[in-house]
Parts: C-alpha cells; sequence; structure tokens
C-alpha cells in the first residue's frame, strides 16, 4: 500500500464524493416525496381500483431489473422523448425512479401496520379519511417507516457508484479516472471505502436518533426492511 499516494489523492475525491452525496440527497427527497405519497394511496386501495394493477406493476418492475438498466434506459430513453438533460440530472431520474419503487412498499407497510382501529375512531370523530390518513394514521407510521427509508439512503449512495457508467463524476468515477492516471487500483479502493463508511455510518446514526428522540410515540414499533 503506497500510503503517500493515498494522502495524495484523498483531497481530489473530496469533489466526487461532495456529487455522490448531492445526487443521493436529491434523488431520496422526490423518493420520499413522491413514494410516501403513492404508498399512502396504495394501501387503502383494493384491487378493483383501476390505479392498483399499475402501481404494483410499477413496484414489480423496479425490483426485477438491475438498477445499472435502469440507468442506462433513463439515459438513452429521455433524449428520444426529446428531454436532454445533464448526466447528473439524468441520475437523479434515474434513482429516484428507482428508490421510489421500494418507498412505496415502506410507506404501504409501514400504514397498514397501524391498526385499523385508529383509521375507524379518527372517521367515527367526523374526520375525513385523509383527514384521518395525514393527521392520525402517518404521525404513528413515520417512525415505522424509519428502519426502511435508513435502509434506502444506504443503498442509494452505495448505487450512486453506478452512475459512472453514464459518466457522473461521483466518487467512483472520479477514483476510477485516478487509477487509470496512476495504476494505484488497491489505494483508491481503500479510499473510497474510507469515504463510504463514514457517510453510511452518520446516515444511520441520524435515523437512530429520530426514531428515538423525534418519532418517539407510544405504542409503535420500527419495522424493519431486509438490508439489500
Amino acid at each position: 500500500m503506497d500510503f503517500g499516494y493515498m494522502i495524495y489523492a484523498l483531497p481530489r475525491l473530496l469533489p466526487g464524493l461532495w456529487v455522490t452525496i448531492e445526487v443521493s440527497a436529491i434523488s431520496l427527497a422526490l423518493a420520499l416525496i413522491i413514494g410516501v405519497t403513492l404508498g399512502a394511496s396504495r394501501s387503502f386501495m383494493t384491487m378493483r381500483n383501476p390505479l392498483a394493477w399499475p402501481l404494483d406493476g410499477y413496484v414489480w418492475l423496479v425490483r426485477c431489473t438491475p438498477i445499472i438498466v435502469q440507468i442506462y434506459a433513463a439515459y438513452l430513453l429521455l433524449p428520444k422523448a426529446g428531454i436532454r438533460l445533464d448526466a447528473f440530472w439524468v441520475g437523479v431520474i434515474a434513482l429516484t425512479f428507482n428508490s421510489v419503487g421500494y418507498q412505496i412498499e415502506i410507506a404501504r407497510a409501514a400504514i397498514q401496520s397501524v391498526g385499523k382501529g385508529q383509521l375507524e375512531a379518527s372517521l367515527s370523530l367526523g374526520l375525513s379519511q385523509r383527514q384521518a390518513v395525514w393527521l392520525v394514521i402517518m404521525p404513528q407510521a413515520l417512525k415505522r417507516m424509519i428502519p426502511g427509508i435508513t435502509n434506502e439512503m444506504s443503498h442509494l449512495v452505495k448505487a450512486s457508484s453506478v452512475l459512472s457508467v453514464i459518466t457522473v463524476l461521483e466518487l467512483h468515477k472520479v477514483a476510477s479516472n485516478l487509477q487509470i492516471q496512476s495504476f494505484k487500483f488497491l489505494e483508491l479502493l481503500a479510499l473510497q471505502a474510507l469515504l463510504y463508511l463514514p457517510l453510511i455510518l452518520g446516515m444511520s446514526r441520524l435515523a437512530s436518533y429520530l426514531e428515538h428522540n423525534v418519532f418517539a410515540f407510544e405504542g409503535t414499533r420500527p419495522h424493519t426492511e431486509e438490508v439489500r
């Protein structure tokens, strides 16, 4: 291991790390807004609802196709539709498309885990179904979503490395460019791991703080998602 080269290369990787944080944060924010809204709607739909099948098909498509295929699809199909964007924003769209499929299921599972009596009691007090969902059910479901959302945050950060295939200058792409120039493959792989680790750990700690301090509702238990 050439530690001297690692010290030299570290500051050159930081701009790529910042792009990784940016693309992951924007994608997560958009996916949360879209996914939680669609997941809340799906949790109250029956299979007779004409929107249930398209939503389930979308979730199935996201979960059954590799993210690299989704990234290439966004990169190649958007220009054919007359939408020409910088590679960074194509990456945001691809990551958001992928994450929404998981956020829908996280939100749906969390909402459906809240007892039906909560909804029935809210309706009996004169609230509309929409008011009952957003004012009574959602505050309780939010805590149960946190473990799944945390898992999705870490997934997005790691998945952002695949955006290197469409020339987004995130951490992995910058490191790959340096590897081509220097042939210091092991050193640069180690640096990438060292930069990803505190980022993922920091998000996990933040989620734990939110779960136990901000969303500490009585009688709720977090719903966990399988780590991908």
